[in-house]
């Protein structure tokens, strides 16, 4: 792979010692374990924890109805969409 591009990023004192002890732990350096990192990230897409997850599902302010409805719906759909075959829970 030809590198044609640079890319700098400004980081503290104490984060570029964290990445070097990181690169010389995986006995990379520093600009391969870099380029490592952020590719990976990249191929994962956006992850949030569990509870940045929950702050993002409160906030979108979706209608929400019994659990037990919700469980039918993702079964056999929603009744809404002409599926008779749901149940009163």
């Amino acid at each position: 792979m030809s590198m044609t591009k640079r890319l700098q990023i400004p980081v503290s004192e104490q984060e570029c010692a964290h990445f070097q002890a990181a690169a010389r732990r995986a006995g990379l350096p520093l600009a391969e374990w870099a380029r490592r990192q952020l590719r990976d990230k990249a191929e994962q897409g956006p992850t949030l924890d569990r509870f940045e997850a929950l702050a993002l599902i409160k906030s979108l302010d979706a209608p929400v109805g019994p659990v037990e409805v919700m469980i039918e719906e993702s079964v056999v759909g929603p009744a809404c969409y002409g599926n008779d075959t749901v149940s009163e829970l």
